[in-house]
């Protein structure tokens, strides 16, 4: 069985649980959810790529978001990051998410983010259905965390909170913890653990003080196909509500920079996409509730950090001219030693046309004479490149693509220059 085929039999098997839950759907959007309860503007999620995967992330947790969603995963951002979100909720209340990491190589990571929901101004109605003065709802959390391995396989980080809340003239402030881990036991999984409201932040408006509640999160997070193929399934328990809440969520990326997403939680079912390109990555998703489709897109820009980067000098050149061959130049920062890199070469088809690889650290260039046979030249067109590496901890690190130019026939219309004396 290929791997082409297997990866298709894993997808379709996937969706294939998701798709068992679609019959339940109408239980599932009658659920409550984490509605009127105190604090719960902080369950709505973080990120339209956890969203996207029906907010199924916390044995992931590993982009500017993991402050958010269990702050142990912050041990396992691989480069700095500055995400900006934006949702627009049921009668158009805003929800909003602004996060940073930033790596420390010898330390760890830290993360910083702000969640705001901001609803617009309505009429106040008495029992009676009496129209009185206005107001207007706005909640606020601010979240700053650390995240640092413990192990080569087990991280650990904790998240300090403050929030915000002001109504109807009235306002409170307070600040919680949340606690969090990330075991690696094997290559392929990810295990994770969060406690949201370890130390439970309490608003008092007026008379009484709004404690919010503790909630446990478990998720187990597993990656296929050299991390092409992400799946995460979590279970919350909070202590307001009997009930197990569980979530399952994937992430395929058919292409490198292309990805595809899909999940589902107790109050809807998350479809996504997202696409990156020279540090910047837009995603979106959509969530399908009982009564409306709810749009979250982010911008995100990813840089410095544990990077691998490839590009070739020149990017344009001809086996048989003047330009004979292109220098692919390599770069390589990893928390871990690697034990294994590969540099591929594709064609517009994306079939593999030529690969370099070896153990250890890989060098710092390699040269590409853009032969078929080491007589005759590639067809002319675009050829996409792209460096992996497999570190000692088993975790597979991807390079961002980059394009070469294989140009060898004159163009139309063009004939050689004949010198005369």
């Amino acid at each position: 069985m290929t791997g082409l085929n297997m990866r298709k039999r894993v997808l379709i098997g996937l969706l294939a649980v998701l798709g068992l839950w679609l019959p339940g759907a109408q239980m599932i959007f009658a659920a409550d959810g984490d509605a009127g309860q105190a604090g719960a503007f902080l369950t709505y999620g973080a990120g339209a790529r956890a969203m996207g995967m029906g907010r199924a992330f916390v044995g992931l947790a590993d982009d500017a978001t993991a402050v958010y969603w269990n702050p142990g995963g912050l041990a396992n951002v691989a480069q700095n990051q500055v995400i900006l979100q934006h949702t627009t909720l049921i009668d158009s209340n805003a929800y909003d998410y602004v996060g940073y990491d930033q790596i420390f190589p010898t330390i760890g990571t830290l993360g910083v983010g702000l969640v705001m929901l901001n609803q617009p101004e309505a009429e106040f109605r008495d029992s009676y259905d009496v129209v009185g003065s206005s107001f207007k709802n706005q909640e606020i959390g601010f979240l700053i965390g650390f995240g640092t391995d413990i192990t080569t396989s087990l991280a650990a980080g904790a998240t300090l909170k403050v929030v915000s809340q002001t109504l109807m003239g009235s306002s409170g402030a307070g600040f919680g913890l949340d606690v969090g881990l990330m075991y690696h036991p094997y290559p392929m999984l990810n295990i994770g653990l969060a406690f949201q409201n370890l130390v439970a932040p309490q608003i008092k408006l007026k008379d009484d003080a709004e404690h919010y509640p503790l909630n446990l999160v478990f998720g187990v997070g597993s990656k296929f196909f050299g991390d092409t193929l992400k799946v995460d399934l979590d279970v919350s328990k909070s202590s307001e509500q009997n009930s197990l809440k569980p979530r399952l969520g994937l992430e395929d990326s058919p292409i490198p920079d292309l990805f595809l997403r899909a999940g589902i939680d107790d109050t809807e079912i998350g479809l996504g996409a997202g696409y990156r390109y020279a540090g910047f990555q837009l995603d979106y998703a959509l969530g399908l509730q009982a009564v409306e489709m709810m749009h979250k897109i982010a911008l995100s820009y990813y840089f410095g950090g544990f990077e691998l980067k490839a590009i070739a000098d020149p990017p344009s050149f001809s086996p048989v001219g003047v330009n004979k061959v292109t220098v692919i130049k390599l770069s390589c920062q990893t928390k871990f030693e690697i034990r294994f890199w590969d540099v591929q070469i594709r064609n517009e088809t994306n079939a593999v046309v030529k690969k370099y690889s070896g153990e250890g650290f890989p060098p710092d260039h390699l040269i590409w004479d853009g032969l078929l046979d080491n007589t005759n030249p590639m067809p002319d067109g675009k050829y996409k490149v792209q460096l992996t590496v497999v570190d000692a901890n088993g975790q597979t690190k991807h390079s961002s693509e980059f394009s070469v130019a294989v140009q060898s026939l004159l163009p139309l219309g063009v004939s050689p220059v004949e010198l005369t004396e």
